[in-house]
């Protein structure tokens, strides 16, 4: 029965965020949330409390269902053997792979941020959302840097932020623009941007890339 009834809970749960996803918050009534989940108000209530709280488990069950992927992305790079590069501006493409294909639903994260900027209960899982992020790709920056596969003159925890906050702009372009190129045209620049850290070529290797001085006398 227990089990039954999680998994009704979270059918729930998966139509209340369909619902606050496609309409927002302030224009989603009580009657849309019982029309959506088929459970009646005195349910809703009794489930969840009230419908900021069911708004707030949504968000939750958001980044429960969608962080996952961005995870493994950025596992993957962290938990790299010794001796395997950490290829970032690849990562990034990753990354962004994976924002890109949640960008029509316009990112419940980045929508949340913006209607409910003043909520501290909303704000405080947006915060967490971003930090957990940020944290894991200046991780990865640093990691590369000690690797000696990004200059080591990179501000990584910068380069993270820059790359948060592009991410974040990223889900409510691709959400709202008709344009495909402009968000793939960006992500390249930022990807681009990041390539540009790379360490330059040593010596040895410009001397290897030379013109062999015999050769040279010869001409």
């Amino acid at each position: 029965m227990s089990r039954n009834k999680n998994a009704d809970l979270d059918r729930v749960l998966r139509a209340a965020t369909k619902v606050f996803l496609e309409r927002g918050f302030s224009a989603t009534s009580m009657s849309d949330l019982v029309a959506a989940t088929g459970m009646n108000r005195a349910g809703l209530y009794a489930a969840f409390g009230s419908k900021h709280q069911l708004y707030i488990t949504a968000l939750g069950r958001y980044r429960d269902d969608t962080e996952p992927e961005l995870r493994a992305v950025t596992r993957r790079a962290l938990e790299a053997p010794e001796g395997e590069p950490v290829d970032v501006p690849k990562v990034l493409a990753e990354v962004l792979d994976v924002v890109s294909r949640h960008a029509a639903d316009g990112g419940f994260v980045v929508r949340a941020a913006v209607e409910l900027a003043d909520d501290p209960a909303t704000m405080r899982r947006v915060q967490d959302a971003w930090t957990d992020l940020e944290r894991d790709l200046a991780a990865i920056l640093a990691r590369a840097v000690e690797r000696g596969e990004m200059d080591d003159s990179a501000d990584t925890a910068r380069l993270a932020r820059t790359a948060l906050v592009f991410i974040q702009g990223a889900l409510v372009v691709g959400h709202a623009d008709e344009d495909e190129a402009r968000l793939g045209d960006a992500a390249a620049g930022l990807v681009g941007l990041l390539a540009a850290h790379r360490p330059s070529a040593t010596a040895e290797e410009i001397r290897s890339q030379a013109p062999d001085d015999a050769l040279l006398n010869e001409s």
